[in-house]
């Protein structure tokens, strides 16, 4: 059987599917072969639910052995301990329950209370977010993702037996699920972490960055074009190959509480 890294830019918007990008790649002895890059709308729809739901079917398929997401998985550890019991399963469950917030603005809305309690300011940050350069996972630009990520993906994975949301969960799955954030991959690999997407100049950035994973052993074959023109779908190439740094073992240091979460790259 085939074995697959997926490699996700996620999208918690109404009409997911027209964000959401997936590359597929097979690991070879000389790195990543990309299989197949596509929307989440060609694939499963536009609509947000039809789009998670066929997402989380795609990465509980047998032949995936490891995934790369782009959205926070966890919150920083004083608002967990506040909030959901100070583990990373209280929060699953608290943003899926009743009682949790019943959508991205009451998340962000309670979080920041909750912090600007315990810690003093709204907007806090994790361990990883600091060493990666990510964002607060509950301001206005990443709480949708974080909201809907959490809920309708990893909330349906987390109970699957043969998936593992590392490193919040034992590793030793068929298939492992991680948190990445495709700026700092490219930051990794030495090309732009920033200006790639819609600023003036944009496309030849594009195109460094682009080249900058062929020189990793990444073989793009027809859909390098894709990658050029969509920078959804760029970011969702550094998130495969971020997985497919999973699926050969590598495991760097966590920064902060385990509950917190990683990010990989």
């Amino acid at each position: 059987m085939c074995s697959l890294v997926l490699g996700v830019d996620f999208s918690g918007a109404a009409a997911a599917g027209d964000a959401l990008w997936v590359t597929e790649a097979t690991p070879t002895a000389e790195g990543l072969r990309v299989e197949d890059c596509y929307r989440g709308t060609d694939q499963w729809g536009r609509d947000r639910e039809a789009t998670h739901a066929g997402l989380v079917d795609r990465i509980a398929d047998d032949e995936v052995d490891a995934v790369g997401l782009d959205f926070p998985f966890s919150l920083p550890q004083a608002l967990l301990d506040a909030q959901c019991g100070g583990s990373w399963s209280g929060f699953v469950d608290w943003v899926a329950s009743a009682g949790g917030p019943a959508d991205p603005e009451s998340l962000s809305e309670v979080c920041r209370h909750t912090a600007e309690m315990t810690a003093g300011s709204r907007d806090v940050r994790r361990e990883t977010d600091f060493r990666r350069g990510a964002l607060c996972p509950y301001t206005n630009r990443t709480r949708s993702m974080t909201f809907y990520g959490v809920r309708d993906v990893l909330g349906k994975l987390r109970d699957d037996d043969a998936t593992a949301v590392i490193p919040m969960q034992d590793g030793d799955a068929d298939t492992v699920v991680a948190e990445v954030y495709p700026a700092a991959t490219f930051g990794w690999l030495g090309c732009y972490r920033e200006g790639y997407k819609d600023a003036d100049g944009a496309r030849p950035r594009r195109e460094a960055n682009v080249a900058a994973v062929e020189a990793c052993s990444v073989a793009l074959s027809e859909h390098r074009d894709a990658y050029l023109d969509s920078h959804d779908a760029l970011d969702s190439l550094a998130a495969a190959v971020s997985a497919g740094r999973l699926a050969d073992g590598v495991a760097p240091p966590l920064s902060g509480p385990q509950s917190e979460g990683h990010i990989y790259v």
